[in-house]
C-alpha cells in the first residue's frame, strides 16, 4: 500500500486498519454497474457496451494471513453477476497502481474518472497467482424457484471450503511465488510472480502516470515488458 519494496522483498511488513481502510475505498470505486471495456482484452473490448457492461456486488479486503515465509497477504473478495476476461486482474492492477502512487486526495476521485472513461485506456494487468473461484452463488435462481425446489446453497461446506484453502491452494500458491522468485530475473516472467509484477511497477511508474493524465498511449518498449 505505497511502501517501498526492498532487496529482501515484504518479508515482515503488516499492513495496517488503516491502509485495509483505504483499500477498500478503492476497491468500492468498481461496485455497482459499470462498462468495463478497459477492463478486459483488446479483442473483448470493441464489441460494445451490451458486452463489457457487468454488475459488481462486492469487492473488499478480505482477512490477512501470515505465510510460512513470513509475508503476509490480503485476500481480496469479490462478488458479481458475471465477469469479463481478465476483468478481476484489471481491477486490482489498477487498484494496486492507485494505492501506490496516488495520494489520499486525489486517490478514489481519479478510479472513478478512469472507470467511467469511455476512452480506451491502457490499464495495468496484475498476476493471475492467487486469483480463485471461491464459490458459485445461486441468488436469483433460489428467489425464483426456492419455493419449488432444494434451494442451491453450499453454507454447510463452508468449513470444508476453508480448510481445503489452507491446507492445498494458499500451499501451491505461496511455493510457485517463492519459486518465481529464486530464478533470475532473465527468466522470470512478468505475470507469473506478485512481487515481480511490483517491481516492475515501480520501474515504469513514469510511463503510467503520463499514460493517466495525457491519454497517451504507450508501447511494449515504454512499459519494459
Amino acid at each position: 500500500v505505497g511502501r517501498p519494496i526492498g532487496a529482501g522483498g515484504l518479508g515482515g511488513a503488516r499492513i495496517t486498519p488503516e491502509e485495509i481502510q483505504r483499500v477498500n475505498d478503492v476497491l468500492q470505486c468498481y461496485e455497482g454497474s459499470h462498462d468495463f471495456h478497459n477492463f478486459t482484452a483488446d479483442k473483448c473490448s470493441d464489441e460494445g457496451p451490451t458486452e463489457t457492461v457487468r454488475f459488481v456486488t462486492r469487492f473488499c479486503c478480505g482477512e490477512p494471513r501470515v505465510n510460512n515465509y513470513g509475508v503476509e497477504y490480503i485476500g481480496l473478495v469479490v462478488e458479481g453477476d458475471s465477469f469479463i476476461y481478465h476483468q478481476i486482474r484489471k481491477m486490482v492492477g489498477l487498484a494496486i497502481y492507485m494505492l501506490r502512487f496516488r495520494g489520499d486526495a486525489e486517490r478514489v476521485s481519479e478510479m472513478k474518472m478512469l472507470i467511467a472513461d469511455q476512452r480506451r485506456r491502457f490499464v495495468p494487468l496484475a498476476p493471475s497467482l492467487g486469483l480463485m473461484l471461491e464459490r458459485v452463488m445461486f441468488q436469483k435462481e433460489n428467489k425464483t424457484h426456492g419455493g419449488y425446489h432444494t434451494l442451491l446453497d453450499f453454507g454447510f461446506v463452508d468449513r470444508q471450503m476453508r480448510e481445503f484453502k489452507v491446507q492445498r491452494v494458499y500451499p501451491e500458491i505461496d511455493a510457485k511465488e517463492q519459486a518465481e522468485q529464486r530464478k533470475g530475473e532473465q527468466a522470470q516472467h512478468l505475470h507469473s510472480s506478485m512481487l515481480v509484477w511490483l517491481r516492475y511497477m515501480e520501474r515504469t511508474k513514469e510511463a503510467w502516470t503520463r499514460h493517466f493524465h495525457d491519454g497517451w498511449m504507450p508501447g511494449p518498449s515504454d512499459l519494459d515488458w
